[in-house]
């Protein structure tokens, strides 16, 4: 059940791969700099957003999945998430008059741009207290219903706005046109679990869990947002589009695997409530590995041909992303295991021990983003490509210190045989080397074909050293079967 919950969310993640990537390929090619001008703006407004969740969304799922009254913790999030919203505005507004008037401040459309950002994470909020107790209820053909109506929406918007060359403007319309769609999708759902609206009663339960996550859910916020902020700042919205067309990618690769964070943490609450710890780990286990799978080929490719990648995708007007996309390909694998770890500290209810690993991760981030995005500190490596670094160094050490807080708290981390993946995934990036040099690969139809060959090497090593064998091919069989996934979807709509 809980494999066909995961490949509903997966299906859900490659409509969203395949959107972003299409649509990003026309943003590039008809409005680079609007679109850079777009995410430089939403940058700002996702900061405060994210900084101000302070842990409440995984505080929701946790107490949903617990069984806790739904009514009640409906009501309770939804009353947080309306606070946030205000919050939002108010500090984009006090944001806008301080920078109006230092320095002279930034571009008249970037302040316009924001301001359609601001509605749009105003209707998120509301949007994700829904889908927050979909993935509570581990119900994932409704939130998936949901996510994959918005991606559709906001994709075929940016699309057809990109190929009218319009504004940055007028371009931020999109994410608002797929969150609105995405609302009454929603909406429609959520009338079926027939939850009624009451007091909020477990303010006191939500904030005893995200009070150790406040501070470090800020930082966190801040290192997923500033970077394109700073960059902005120093080098105008040209770098922006370069660095987020790079991280678009990678985004859209890393959500196949972030994809299974809140399933973790609900199956795993619930095996840990039920004393069953060896099946917790088990999971962990398990969802490393076939990640591991997943992801290990795409990060080695990426890592070996980013600017080839980057030019038959965006054209040679973004031919500057493709160090980029090279860096912060090489930690794909580190977010997804870092995401990993901290919902089975969520799961081991250590929000605290969460919260200190995050702190040091946060500030160490924050700190490169300083020294690297500035100034040629290391020669070449500054703007998009010294966010990039920073980027990486941080999650690497963030993985680090999550395993190192793990097993001090006896819980579960690194599968035990992933060497294996980290030898295979070696092996392969040899063979891309040599072609690399020997046959200069270019054009999406030889980077495809190559990109397949990756995977089927990388597969060939797995199975020769018994590291996937046919219990695994049985179950990836089961996994993918249309019939139990629909019908697991039939249940799943029947029992709400």
């Amino acid at each position: 059940m809980l494999a066909h919950k995961y490949m509903v969310k997966i299906i859900t993640s490659i409509i969203f791969s395949v959107s972003s990537f299409v649509s990003l390929i026309f943003m590039t090619r008809y409005v680079g700099e609007a679109y850079g001008m777009m995410m430089w703006g939403m940058s700002l407004v996702a900061t405060f957003n994210a900084a101000l969740e302070m842990g409440f969304t995984s505080a929701n799922i946790k107490k949903v999945s617990e069984g806790m009254d739904l009514g009640k913790c409906v009501s309770t999030y939804l009353c947080i998430r309306i606070v946030i919203s205000v919050l939002i505005v108010g500090l984009t507004l006090l944001s806008s008059l301080i920078i109006s008037y230092s320095n002279g401040g930034f571009p008249a459309e970037f302040w316009m741009v924001t301001g359609v950002f601001v509605l749009y994470y105003v209707m998120e909020n509301i949007l994700i207290v829904m889908t927050g107790t979909f993935i509570g209820k581990m119900d994932a053909g409704k939130e998936s219903a949901v996510l994959a109506t918005s991606y559709l929406i906001r994709s075929a918007s940016l699309i057809i706005f990109a190929v009218m060359s319009v504004s940055a403007v007028v371009l931020s319309f999109g994410y608002v046109i797929g969150t609105a769609c995405a609302l009454i999708v929603s909406l429609v759902l959520f009338r079926s679990m027939k939850v009624r609206i009451v007091r909020p009663a477990f303010f006191k339960e939500y904030w005893s869990f995200a009070a150790p996550l406040a501070v470090p859910v800020i930082l966190m916020a801040v290192v997923a947002h500033v970077d394109k902020v700073m960059i902005g700042a120093f080098y105008g919205e040209l770098e922006v589009g370069y660095y987020t067309a790079a991280s678009g990618i990678v985004y859209a690769l890393v959500t196949l695997g972030t994809v299974v964070n809140g399933l973790l943490l609900s199956h795993m609450s619930r095996l840990r409530n039920e004393g069953r710890e060896e099946d917790a780990r088990n999971t962990l286990w398990a969802a490393q590995k076939y990640l591991a799978v997943l992801m290990l080929p795409a990060t080695v490719f990426l890592l070996m041909f980013g600017n080839e990648t980057a030019v038959a995708l965006f054209k040679d007007g973004f031919a500057d992303s493709g160090p980029v996309l090279s860096l912060l390909a090489a930690g794909i694998y580190l977010v997804i295991l870092s995401g990993m770890f901290s919902q089975t500290l969520f799961s081991m209810n250590h929000p605290a021990s969460y919260g200190r690993v995050a702190i040091v991760y946060a500030a160490s981030a924050i700190l490169m983003f300083i020294v690297l995005i500035p100034g040629k500190v290391f020669g070449d490596v500054y703007g998009a490509s010294g966010a990039a670094m920073a980027v990486l160094i941080s999650n690497l050490l963030f993985v680090v210190l999550l395993t190192v807080t793990l097993r001090h708290l006896g819980g579960p981390n690194i599968y035990p045989r992933s060497y294996i993946h980290v030898a295979a995934a070696a092996t392969v990036m040899g063979l891309l080397y040599l072609t690399k040099i020997y046959l200069e690969p270019s054009g999406i139809i030889e980077l495809m074909l190559l990109a397949l060959m990756s995977i089927a090497v990388y597969g060939i090593i797995l199975v020769a050293v018994r590291e996937i064998t046919r219990k695994d091919i049985k179950f990836i069989k089961h996994t993918l079967n249309p019939k139990k996934i629909y019908e697991d979807l039939v249940d799943e709509m029947k029992n709400s």
